[in-house]
C-alpha cells in the first residue's frame, strides 16, 4: 500500500513541476515581451491577447490567439482575419481585423485596407508590410492560464503547488529536527522483522504439515 502511495506521489509530483515549468516559461516569455515591447513568438507563430471588442463576436475581449508569418503579403485575400501595425488612427497600434480590401498598388507602394467586425468605419489602407500575421486559431488554454496565473491569485496558485510537491521533503526535515524519524524508522524495522518471523513461521507450519502428510500416507502402504 505504502509502494502504490508513493508511485501516486511521484506521478504527481513530476505532473506538477511540469506543469509549473510551463508556466514559468510562458511567464517569463511574457514578462519580456513586455519589457521589449514585442510579442511571444515560437516558430514562425505569434501569441496575441485581444484588447478590444472590435472583432466581437468573432474574437472577444482577452482572448489569446496564435497568428501565422505570412510569407506572401500581396496574396491576401477579403475575409482573411490579419494582425497589423495600423496608419491613420490606429497609427503604430497592433491590431486585429479582417480584409475588406485585397492587396492593390498605390503608387507603387502594396496596400490593403481592412476593418473590424463590430465597427461600421474600415480602418486606413495599411503597407502590406505591415501585415505581422494572419489568424489560425483561439488558444483556450492559455486564454484561461493568462486570466489565472497572471493574476494575483497565479502567484498563490503556484506557491500552492510547490508546496504540495515538497511536503514529504519538509515533513521530513521536520522529523530529523524533532528526532521523529528515527523512531518511525525503528518502527518500520520491527515492523519488517514481524512480518519475516510470520512467513518464516508460516513456512515450518507448511514444511511439518507436508511431513506429516507424507509420514500418514507411508503408514497406510505400510499397512
Amino acid at each position: 500500500m505504502k509502494k502504490t502511495f508513493r508511485v501516486i506521489k511521484k506521478i504527481l509530483n513530476v505532473i506538477c513541476i511540469l506543469f509549473i515549468a510551463v508556466m514559468v516559461v510562458i511567464i517569463a516569455v511574457s514578462a519580456v515581451s513586455r519589457i521589449s515591447g514585442s510579442t511571444p513568438s515560437f516558430f514562425g507563430y505569434t501569441i496575441y491577447r485581444v484588447s478590444s471588442g472590435s472583432m466581437e463576436p468573432e474574437l472577444m475581449v482577452g482572448d489569446v490567439i496564435l497568428d501565422k508569418d505570412v510569407d506572401d503579403p500581396d496574396s491576401l485575400q477579403v475575409g482573411d482575419t490579419i494582425t497589423f501595425i495600423g496608419t491613420g488612427a490606429l497609427d503604430g497600434m497592433t491590431v486585429t481585423h479582417k480584409v475588406i480590401k485585397p492587396p492593390y498598388d498605390d503608387n507603387g507602394v502594396m496596400k490593403l485596407q481592412t476593418c473590424g467586425i463590430a465597427n461600421e468605419i474600415p480602418d486606413d489602407p495599411i503597407p502590406t508590410e505591415n501585415v505581422r500575421g494572419i489568424y489560425v486559431c483561439k488558444l483556450a488554454v492559455l486564454d484561461v492560464i493568462y486570466s489565472v496565473f497572471l493574476s494575483p491569485w497565479g502567484l498563490l496558485i503556484i506557491i500552492g503547488l510547490l508546496i504540495f510537491i515538497f511536503f514529504g521533503e519538509l515533513l521530513n526535515i521536520v522529523k530529523v529536527i524533532t528526532g521523529n524519524e528515527k523512531s518511525e524508522k525503528d518502527a518500520d524495522d520491527i515492523n519488517e522483522i514481524i512480518e519475516r518471523m510470520q512467513r518464516e513461521n508460516n513456512q515450518e507450519t507448511d514444511d511439518f504439515s507436508k511431513k506429516s502428510h507424507n509420514n500418514a500416507n507411508k503408514n497406510k502402504k505400510s499397512d
